[in-house]
C-alpha cells in the first residue's frame, strides 16, 4: 500500500513572510522532493532559482504549482481539488507537499477539502503553520501593509467572504499546529513578551509558538510535525473554529487588534 504523502499548510497575512519561509525550507530539504501548491506570489517571489536551491532533481520547476484564479478558500472545488488529484496522479509522487495560502484564506474549507475521500485516502495533514509579523503586531496592526491586504481582498473576484481580518488572524491562529513569529529580530524582548501572551490566549492548547528572524526555523520540524506529537484531529479543531468564531460574531469588541495594541 503507497504511504500517504504529508502535507503542510503555510496561512498567515502578506508580507508576514510566508514565502520567505518557503524559501528557507526549500535551500533546507536535504534531497527530500517537495512539490509546492502557492496561492500567493509575494514580493519576492519563489521563482526557478530558487527552487534550483535545493537540488534540481529534488526541487524541479514543475513541481511547483500556482492557484492563481483566486482565494484557495474560495476555489477549493473548482481548482484545488483538481490540482491535488493531477499531483497524486503523477508517477514520481512527492515525499512531502507544502501548501503556501493566500493572505486572504479561511483555514476552514481548506482543510474540510483533506476530508474529500479521494484525497484523504491518498495524503495526510503534517501540520497547519501560521506566520505572524511580530514587529506588525507589537505595532497594533495584523499586517505590515494593511492597505495592500485590503488591496488585494478587492482585487480578488472569487472571494466569497468579508471576514474582518481581526477574525480571519484568529482563524489562523486556531487553525496553527505551529505559529512563527517572524521578524522578532525587529522588536524589543518585552515587546515580544507581550505579544506572545495574546497570541497563546487565542491558539489551541499544545499549539507550538517560536520567534523567527528571516523565516528561518528548524525545516526537520517544519516537515516533521506529525511525526513529533499527536495533532488535535481535524473535526476538533474545525469545531473549536466554529465555536470560536460564532462567539466573536457576537461581541467583536475585544479584537486580536487591541490587545496586542495596547502596549505603551
Amino acid at each position: 500500500m503507497t504511504a500517504k504523502i504529508p502535507v503542510t499548510v503555510i496561512t498567515g497575512f502578506l508580507g508576514a513572510g510566508k514565502t520567505t519561509l518557503v524559501r528557507h525550507l526549500l535551500a533546507h530539504a536535504n534531497g527530500k522532493r517537495i512539490a509546492l501548491i502557492i496561492n500567493e506570489f509575494g514580493e519576492l517571489g519563489v521563482d526557478k532559482d530558487i527552487l534550483a536551491g535545493c537540488g534540481d532533481e529534488t526541487c524541479r520547476e514543475e513541481d511547483m504549482i500556482e492557484l492563481a484564479n483566486g482565494c484557495i478558500c474560495c476555489t477549493v472545488a473548482d481548482e484545488f481539488i483538481p490540482t491535488m488529484q493531477a499531483l497524486l496522479a503523477r508517477p514520481d509522487r512527492p515525499d512531502h507537499i507544502v501548501i503556501e495560502t493566500s493572505g486572504l484564506a479561511l483555514p476552514q474549507p481548506l482543510l474540510r477539502a483533506f476530508n474529500w475521500p479521494e484525497i484523504k485516502a491518498e495524503v495526510t495533514i503534517d501540520g497547519v503553520v501560521t506566520v505572524a509579523d511580530a514587529a506588525a503586531l507589537a505595532e497594533g496592526r495584523f499586517a505590515n501593509d494593511e492597505a495592500a491586504v485590503d488591496a488585494l481582498r478587492s482585487a480578488d473576484d472569487m472571494l466569497d467572504h468579508e471576514t474582518p481580518l481581526g477574525e480571519l488572524f484568529e482563524d489562523q491562529l486556531i487553525a496553527a499546529d505551529l505559529v512563527i513569529l517572524n521578524k522578532a529580530d525587529l522588536v524589543s524582548d518585552a515587546d515580544l513578551a507581550t505579544v506572545e501572551k495574546h497570541l497563546r490566549a487565542e491558539m489551541r492548547p499544545g499549539t507550538g509558538l517560536v520567534r523567527a528572524r528571516n523565516g528561518h526555523v528548524d525545516v526537520a520540524a517544519l516537515l516533521g510535525m506529525g511525526s513529533l506529537r499527536p495533532r488535535t484531529t481535524l473535526p476538533v479543531a474545525i469545531a473549536t473554529m466554529n465555536s470560536n468564531t460564532a462567539g466573536r460574531r457576537t461581541n467583536t469588541t475585544t479584537s486580536t487588534r487591541s490587545r496586542c495594541g495596547s502596549m505603551g
